[in-house]
């Protein structure tokens, strides 16, 4: 990138710092703020700027962004926020309700941060060639992209919550057998959430004879009742796809 580029852009920062912005590319008066939280650092623009832009400068600051299934832009207004935290506080209030407020998948929701997803499954090459997927962006966001590690994590309904190697991509039939003396017996089917956020839920006895494969990163929760019925579940199976990756609090 040319020194005359990178003069459009404003400096990338710390996180929470207060510094004075650079030009941007544009001279409208909209800023754009994004937080890399692998690098914990932040781009701040003046005005818009194109999504190839920013994730070209994330590149520059050793941001990861190979793993495109898992590379995603979290809204991070206060109209989304304030969406994601009632959520959040909806799940902890009827978890209480439920008797439920030791349990471990209890406490690993108080800790994680949630944001409606914008954009899923991010590609650099398809930004790059395809206008239609290299928006305009302004507002403040979050641009989540861990790194491909062959890991699945169960939670929910368990003693505790999972982070199972070696077990990527292989069928979830088999995963559970594999896993039978650490999880036990699953009372209700799972709930599979992909890094790209899409949900698959197998039926009674679908799960058992279907090949769902697990690519890395995925999510398996386990309800603690019926999906159809349990309102509690359902809410949390959409907040779980608001979930904000963070190496730091990440299951291991």
């Amino acid at each position: 990138m040319s020194k005359r580029l990178l003069t459009l852009f404003v400096l990338v920062m710390p996180l929470l710092s207060t510094h004075s912005f650079a030009k941007t590319e544009t001279s409208t008066t909209q800023p754009l703020n994004v937080e890399l939280p692998e690098v914990s650092k932040q781009l701040r623009f003046q005005g818009p700027a194109r999504l190839e832009s920013v994730l070209a400068l994330a590149i520059e600051q050793n941001v990861s962004l190979q793993y495109s299934l898992s590379t995603t832009l979290f809204d991070k207004s206060e109209r989304a926020e304030k969406s994601s935290t009632a959520l959040k506080n909806s799940v902890l209030n009827q978890m209480i309700q439920h008797n439920l407020v030791a349990h471990p998948f209890y406490k690993f929701i108080q800790k994680q941060s949630f944001a409606p997803r914008v954009l899923s499954a991010i590609d650099v090459d398809k930004v790059r060639l395809n206008k239609f997927d290299n928006p305009l962006l302004h507002g403040n966001y979050v641009l989540a992209s861990p790194p491909r590690e062959e890991k699945v994590f169960y939670l929910g309904n368990l003693n505790s919550v999972y982070s199972v190697k070696e077990q990527a991509g292989i069928p979830l039939q088999r995963q559970i057998a594999n896993l039978k003396s650490n999880i036990g017996a699953l009372s209700t089917p799972p709930v599979l959430i992909y890094p790209d956020g899409h949900v698959v839920k197998p039926h009674h006895g679908a799960w058992l004879t279907t090949q769902y494969y697990l690519p890395p990163l995925t999510l398996v929760y386990v309800p603690f009742d019926s999906l159809e019925h349990s309102e509690m579940d359902q809410d949390i199976v959409r907040l779980l796809t608001q979930l904000i990756p963070n190496s730091t609090k990440r299951p291991r």
